[in-house]
């Protein structure tokens, strides 16, 4: 599939690592295998209980030794009836011309091109670099876990290259920090009797995408869209929630939400028309597959009271979701946003997650408190856990310096440097060395995590011409 790309070995380590699973959480054969690598090849290996592994090679050149860096997981989606079981399938490629993408599911660049191009480095015989330092990190898709356990001590290195950005010509030099909101709304059920009429809402067809990168594109958040036609129903007649389920991850627009409720009163289709209707008009191209669909469903025996329904549909209504600020400083950039990225309805509650990122770490507080304030007003508990800095930009970057330079002798065209609405490790490496050179760099990735995720498989050959000459130029 790979045979008339330039340097086929990266790709060559990019099929063999999509063979192996690797969802957030279950990094412990990814990581079997790169310790499995070093050891054949008599490198220098270190491995933690976080199935963090560091893998060193010696300098073919004098000077201080460079970090390459990326993460051992990926965001597991399929598409909706697509067999796949990702603990225990291989990625199932498709290519079209340039373009990679998987069969019905996340493709898993994010971030196997940052292992694939590390590992291709390291089995090299002819570049001509420092100490390569070698970290592959496990956890970033939740809450970037590895690196926070990892011991930062252990890292001899000054100079970093991150391998998890997208978008060639473009190196990263900022990011936003982030944190994780857990509420837990608890509801009083009631046993259901007399004459009832018991309904299925499901929301469907929407694009989803990365919660941080694609939160400035319009997208239709289908919790949000649920929530908006219960309401509207909940306004003509009594609604009592059944069951509630939205989401899937905390980093990625929800594209599906199903919810079965019962009314007293038969379903008011003109409201549910209309409400349809309200949210087509601010659909755009990227989510014109939108459905909404009500079926009939059998009347269970329990349901959340009328009262607990209202102020459940109160609540999550006026959670914010989508972007909240733009970056006065970078035109086009979001500088504080947060998303309703996943609800679940239990025996006694309902649970929702919302993700808030800021490149201001006042404004994420901010962010917080106003949840917070939610949460009280609202009778429901909340949780902000796994909090990761940002990371600002430094003007007097050596490998920001060297990447331009680089990538204009080969290319003949002057790079950007760019700050992203979205977290990266470097942030956590900053935080902790904070001497730490760093700059992000990757392909043409698009759409990350969803089943539409797709790689540009010459901007990944690209790219690893440019760490190449990055390294040659850092000796």
């Amino acid at each position: 599939m790979f045979s008339d790309v330039k340097h086929s070995e990266v790709f060559r380590y990019f099929s063999e690592i999509s063979a192996i699973p690797r969802p957030s959480g279950k990094e412990r054969a990814i990581a079997d295998y790169l310790v499995r690598f070093a050891s054949e090849r008599g490198l220098e290996v270190y491995r933690d209980e976080a199935d963090n592994v560091i893998i060193r090679k010696p300098g073919r050149t004098p000077g201080a030794p460079v970090m390459l860096q990326g993460h051992t997981d990926m965001v597991c989606e399929a598409l909706p009836g697509t067999d796949h079981d990702f603990m225990r399938d291989p990625i199932r490629f498709i290519r079209d011309g340039d373009v990679l993408r998987a069969d019905g599911t996340t493709l898993g660049a994010d971030d196997g091109v940052s292992v694939a191009v590390m590992l291709a480095v390291l089995d090299s015989k002819d570049i001509r670099h420092p100490e390569l330092e070698c970290l592959f990190t496990s956890g970033e898709e939740v809450g970037m876990i590895g690196m926070k356990a990892l011991d930062m001590s252990l890292l001899r290195s000054r100079r970093m290259i991150n391998l998890d950005s997208t978008g060639e010509g473009v190196a990263t030099v900022a990011c936003a920090g982030g944190v994780r909101s857990n509420f837990r709304f608890d509801t009083d059920t009631e046993c259901i009797g007399g004459n009832r009429h018991s309904y299925r809402l499901a929301i469907s067809g929407l694009y989803g995408g990365h919660s941080g990168e694609d939160i400035a594109l319009g997208r239709t958040n289908a919790i949000v869209a649920c929530v908006r036609i219960l309401r509207s129903i909940a306004e003509k007649t009594d609604m009592r929630i059944v069951s509630i389920f939205g989401g899937d991850k905390d980093n990625a627009i929800p594209r599906d939400c199903t919810a079965e409720f019962i009314l007293s009163d038969e379903l008011p289709l003109d409201t549910v028309a209309k409400a349809d209707a309200l949210i087509r008009r601010s659909i755009i191209q990227d989510d014109a597959h939108f459905d909404a669909s009500v079926t009939e469903a059998d009347v269970p025996d329990k349901a959340i009271s009328v009262t607990a329904t209202r102020r459940l549909l109160d609540f999550i209504a006026q959670i914010p979701s989508g972007p909240l600020a733009m970056s006065p400083d970078v035109p086009g950039m979001v500088e504080t946003s947060a998303n309703l990225a996943v609800i679940r309805s239990n025996n006694d509650s309902v649970t929702v997650t919302v993700s808030s990122r800021s490149s201001v770490s006042d404004a994420l507080d901010d962010v917080l408190s106003r949840l917070t304030s939610l949460a009280r007003l609202s009778g429901c508990e909340v949780h902000h856990c796994d909090r990761y800095p940002g990371w600002d930009f430094d003007p007097s970057s050596q490998l920001l310096a060297v990447y331009k330079k680089s990538y204009t002798e080969l290319f003949s065209t002057v790079p950007e440097a760019i700050g992203i609405h979205a977290g990266l490790e470097c942030g956590l490496i900053k935080s902790a060395i904070p001497d730490m050179d760093v700059i992000s760099i990757g392909p043409d990735i698009k759409d990350l995590h969803s089943p539409s995720e797709c790689l540009s498989v010459l901007s990944l050959d690209r790219l690893y011409d440019i760490v190449r000459a990055m390294l040659e130029g850092l000796s």
